[in-house]
């Protein structure tokens, strides 16, 4: 009865329909598991909860917040579980109440469940139990704007219980912008590109094949190969954060004034995405499935996004790029390696004419950054110290000296001056931070008790996740009592001489590089000298076909 009412295409009928639904869901009247594949009892559930999203069809507001307050019941209910397609179906609902609605509350209120919706899915896939309960979590704080204002402003005003992470949606995307993202680079990343790491090109690559499963109007599932996880939770997740992945990518054509709602669209799935990357549980961080995720889908969203001309997509990326940096980058180094350079440094090194707004966004970011002395140490060792990697940390610290001296006398600059003197401090304070956080991190290796002379940095303990080599937890000019403890501190001073080592060929070879960028015989006379190649016509071919950097 309830189904054919909720069907009947008659508020006055469908409506007490919808309200008794979701009183059933609520008080745990609603057993079992919704499942269009499933058994007679599954299926049913499946009806019910399909009946239920279909009532948005009737395009009542009062409906509209109905059908919500259902579905969030449904999706948070202990007893009521919502997995796979039906799920996908109840957080598209969702998104489409967001993007269609004509009523700011019911958009505030479908965005806001969108959130809890991803929270509680997320938060059950970290705890392997469909039976996590809701907690008490402010919308309005997961939803700060990476700027001071919120997009819509609205946020702040719905303040509600929030449970876990995620929500899976049916997708649209478009083909490929007509920015290419290898243009965004220097010389030197390209041929960093084009050395070891992935070519930037292999996205534009996938994504063109992919452009049947991504086609407007199709309907996001988990029945292909690709998704076919055995743990319905993290199937779940997993779901969600493609969806959104592939939502965050839809473009209107050409400008956003030719179609707002799908700008709209788009920047609500950067939103959700933001929310999911800085809560992040242990098994989305380290799982190679959602790592993998990471590399497949939200990479190439932040390759088609961080060229935006839009002021907040820009934003919305670099948040989320900086969240990988904090959070992902023991699983993702040559996606930093790629990353960094196009999205903070292009922007960064750009000292007479940037655009102000970015320039200002990608500073505020790194002030983040640069308060964490185990981000920075380990860019510098897994960057600066690989040889076939950009210098990340030299790079960004000469970023920021230049900007915070200023634009060079005679150099013509689109800045205004109150603007020069607002980037000068931004990066002055950057500056001063590094130093901070890296002389605090020198104290903690020198002031180690006796009993444990020398030990060594375990990264892992560190609040964010992180892949470097270990470091010496003290001076290496340090004297060792007791030879039980000898052996320890010997591997750890050559551990450290070993990073010199490296760091110290790197810089010799690249001035070689840049030698041989100038005079070729001169620079190659230089690397030879310097045992970087060898002497023979074979070795020098090798050289010159393989080295990066070469002009």
């Amino acid at each position: 009865p309830l189904i054919n009412a909720l069907s009947s295409n008659y508020i006055k009928v469908a409506e007490p329909a919808l309200d008794a639904v979701q009183k059933l869901i609520a008080h745990g009247y609603l057993h079992g598991e919704a499942d269009p594949s499933g058994g007679p009892e599954a299926k049913l559930l499946s009806k019910l909860i399909d009946s239920a999203c279909k009532c948005h069809d009737l395009g009542d507001e009062n409906m509209e917040l109905l059908v919500i307050k259902a579905l969030l019941s449904a999706v948070t209910s202990v007893s009521l579980r919502i997995h796979g397609d039906c799920l996908l179906q109840v957080v598209r609902t969702c998104y489409d109440i967001y993007l269609s609605s004509k009523n700011m509350v019911n958009q505030t209120t479908a965005k806001a469940s969108l959130v809890q919706m991803l929270v509680i899915v997320f938060r059950r896939m970290e705890a392997d139990s469909s039976t996590v309960p809701l907690q008490p979590i402010v919308v309005a704080e997961l939803m700060e704007p990476v700027e001071k204002a919120d997009v819509d402003g609205s946020m702040t005003m719905f303040v509600q219980g929030v449970g876990a992470h995620d929500g899976a949606f049916e997708t649209k995307t478009s083909t490929v912008e007509g920015t290419n993202p290898a243009d965004l680079l220097d010389s030197t990343d390209k041929d960093m590109l084009d050395a070891k790491y992935w070519e930037i090109s292999m996205y534009k690559t996938a994504l063109e094949g992919r452009k049947g499963e991504l086609a407007d109007g199709e309907v996001e599932r988990d029945d292909d190969l690709e998704v076919q996880i055995g743990n319905k939770l993290k199937r779940d997740a997993f779901l969600v954060f493609r969806a959104l992945c592939k939502l965050s990518m839809k473009t209107p054509p050409k400008d956003a004034a030719a179609d707002p709602q799908a700008m709209k669209g788009k920047i609500v799935a950067l939103e959700l995405l933001k929310i999911l990357l800085e809560n992040a549980g242990a098994i989305f961080r380290t799982s190679e499935r959602f790592l993998d995720a990471i590399k497949q889908y939200l990479c190439l969203s932040l390759l088609k996004n961080s060229a935006s001309t839009l002021m907040i997509v820009f934003q919305l990326s670099c948040s989320i790029f900086i969240s990988l940096v904090s959070r992902f980058r023991a699983g993702l180094k040559a996606e930093i390696g790629v990353f960094f350079p196009m999205i903070v440094l292009r922007v960064l090194e750009n000292v007479a004419q940037p655009n102000f707004q970015q320039k200002m966004t990608v500073l505020r970011f790194l002030e983040k950054l640069c308060v964490d002395s185990q981000i920075l140490v380990d860019i510098f060792l897994n960057y600066d110290c690989d040889v076939n990697a950009s210098n990340i940390f030299e790079r960004m610290v000469n970023g920021l000296l230049k900007t915070a001296q200023g634009v060079p006398p005679g150099v013509p600059t689109t800045l205004q001056p109150p603007q020069d003197v607002a980037m000068k401090l931004e990066a002055m304070k950057c500056l001063v931070a590094i130093l901070k956080c890296m002389g605090d991190w020198m104290n903690k290796q020198l002031r180690i008790p006796d009993s444990h002379p020398l030990k060594k940095l375990d990264a892992a303990d560190n609040s964010s996740d992180s892949e470097t080599p270990t470091l010496v937890n003290g001076n290496e000019d340090e004297t060792v009592a007791g030879s039980d403890t000898h052996s320890e501190a010997s591997s750890e001073v050559s551990d450290v001489s070993m990073l010199e080592q490296r760091r110290a060929y790197k810089l010799e070879l690249q001035e070689g590089i840049s030698l041989f960028n100038r005079k070729p015989k001169k620079g190659i006379e230089f690397l030879i000298n310097a045992n970087k190649v060898g002497d023979s016509a074979e070795e020098i071919a090798a050289f010159l076909k393989n080295a990066s950097g070469l002009k």
